[in-house]
């Protein structure tokens, strides 16, 4: 009768084990991963600056551009490292959800680039950057293929709930030709100005699809590792300058400092919208208020992609 007990206590006892490695029940699993970009489109506008790569040699007399080069900018902000953490439940062999929170900053994107040259001197240059840094919750689902073999492979169908994140473009411009210089002070011959500019998305939805595998590293421990596909399009909801720097010489040769709060309101911030009417308060159109917000063309930017996670599954 002894050994009759005793041999159950051991059977129950691996099962129990068997079930704790294979992770039903609940389970926390802390990952890393990497994702690279695979559906470049051209990138948004820069206020009024288009996504190109344009170099262009300038007549000191008149004044005139001719055109060298010229190449549309395309990318994604898909591209980049991302850390996080997934908490699930097992209900049974096949079925499970998770619920993960992941931090992501995005490569840097060069969104517009411009070069002008009097010779071989160049005398303006000009180049915005583009980097995203956001915050997603992504519900799944996941479904394991039933195995008694360690390598356990499943699929994941889920959501993408980008619940904060900015767009930040940095740009940086040197003109000694007035071109630039003028749009922020009519006096200025030349300037030299940094400047970042803040983009806040609209809430949105996107989905994930993942593959990958379990493989048991001790009680209660598994490696993970999937490849996993993101689409997630972004519009936007509203901009703010929120550095500015520059400095202006004016024709006599004295030089003028320009900060943030040097800047009229309809300059520091923009609103988006679907759609413009004679009523949108659009620079350069007749009743423009530069004293309120200014209004452009909403647009859009994706930050999904492809990607390899991994970490360990710890049973809870």
């Amino acid at each position: 009768m002894k050994k009759l007990v005793l041999s159950a206590l051991l059977l129950a006892g691996a099962s129990l084990t068997t079930f704790a490695q294979e992770g039903r029940g609940f389970y926390l699993k802390p990952t890393g991963s990497y994702f690279l970009k695979v559906t470049p489109v051209e990138f948004p506008n820069v206020g009024s600056l288009q996504p190109r790569d344009y170099v262009f040699s300038i007549n000191p007399n008149t004044g005139a551009q001719t055109r060298i080069s010229e190449e549309t900018i395309t990318g994604s902000f898909g591209q980049g490292w991302r850390a996080g953490v997934m908490g699930g439940f097992r209900f049974n062999e096949i079925v499970a959800v998770e619920m993960g929170a992941n931090f992501f900053k995005s490569e840097e994107n060069m969104m517009a680039r411009q070069s002008g040259f009097i010779g071989n001197n160049e005398v303006l240059s000009l180049k915005s950057v583009g980097q995203v840094t956001a915050i997603d919750l992504t519900p799944s689902l996941v479904f394991h293929l039933p195995t008694e073999k360690k390598f356990k492979p499943y699929l994941k169908l889920g959501a993408v709930l980008p619940v904060f994140g900015y767009l930040d473009i940095n740009t940086a411009v040197s003109d000694q030709t007035g071109t630039i210089a003028r749009t922020v002070n009519p006096n200025f011959a030349a300037v030299e100005l940094t400047r970042t500019e803040r983009v806040k998305p609209k809430p949105t939805v996107g989905f994930l699809g993942a593959a990958g595998f379990n493989y048991p590293i001790g009680k209660n421990i598994s490696f993970f590792s999937e490849i996993e596909y993101r689409n997630v399009s972004v519009n936007s909801d509203s901009k703010e300058i929120t550095a500015f720097s520059a400095t202006g010489t004016l024709a006599n040769g004295s030089q003028v400092n320009v900060g943030l709060n040097d800047l009229p309101t309809g300059t520091r911030e923009t609103n988006f919208s679907k759609r413009l009417t004679p009523s949108s308060n659009v620079p350069g159109t007749a009743g423009y208020d530069p004293t309120k917000p200014s209004d452009e063309l909403k647009s859009y930017i994706n930050i999904g992609g492809l990607g390899v996670n991994a970490g360990i599954k710890i049973g809870l």
